[in-house]
C-alpha cells in the first residue's frame, strides 16, 4: 500500500512541474503604447510623440529573461532585443530591460549601434536614444515615456538611473 502512495506522489509531483514550468515559461506578448516626450538637454527644444513596444518575453530556466521585439517612435520602426538587467548582489531583483538598437552595415556586414533602449522592470516606462532621430533633427534628444513635459522626462531619467 505504501509503494502505491509512494508512485501516485511521484507521479503528481511531476506533473506539479510540469504544471509550474508550463505556465512560468510560456512566452507573455507585450504592447504597448506610451505617450512620450522628446528633449534636447542643451536646447529647449521639444516634442510630444507616441511610442510603440511591441513584442514578446521570454523567461528561461537560468533567469535571463528576454524581449525580442520592435519599437517605432517618431516614424522610425527598429527591432529589439532587450535583455534583463539584475541588481548588484541579487540575481532574483530585476532592475529594468536594456539594449543597443542594432543594424547590419551592408557593406561591410558589420552591426552598428544606432541607439538604446532601457525599461522599467514592469515595462511601463521607457527611455530611448536613436541615432535616426538625432539625424532628423540635427540634435541629440532623450526619448522618454510616459511623459508630456521635459520635467516629467527627466523624472524617468532619475529614476532609471538611480535603479543602477
Amino acid at each position: 500500500m505504501e509503494r502505491t502512495n509512494l508512485k501516485a506522489s511521484i507521479v503528481i509531483a511531476i506533473i506539479g512541474i510540469i504544471l509550474i514550468s508550463v505556465i512560468y515559461f510560456r512566452p507573455v506578448s507585450i504592447n504597448r503604447e506610451y505617450s512620450g516626450y522628446m528633449y534636447n538637454e542643451n536646447i529647449e527644444l521639444g516634442k510630444t510623440v507616441e511610442i510603440n513596444l511591441d513584442g514578446v518575453l521570454r523567461k528561461n530556466l537560468s533567469l535571463n529573461y528576454e524581449f525580442t521585439g520592435s519599437i517605432k517612435v517618431d516614424g522610425i520602426k527598429k527591432q529589439v532585443i532587450l535583455k534583463r538587467i539584475w541588481a548588484k548582489n541579487n540575481v532574483f531583483k530585476t532592475l529594468e530591460y536594456s539594449a543597443f538598437i542594432e543594424t547590419k552595415n551592408i557593406k561591410t556586414g558589420q552591426y552598428e549601434i544606432d541607439g538604446t533602449v532601457n525599461t522599467s522592470k514592469n515595462f511601463n516606462e521607457i527611455l530611448i536614444k536613436l541615432d535616426e532621430v538625432d539625424s532628423k533633427y540635427n540634435s541629440k534628444f532623450n526619448i522618454c515615456g510616459p511623459s508630456s513635459t521635459r520635467e516629467e522626462a527627466k523624472g524617468i531619467i532619475t529614476k532609471m538611473e538611480k535603479n543602477n
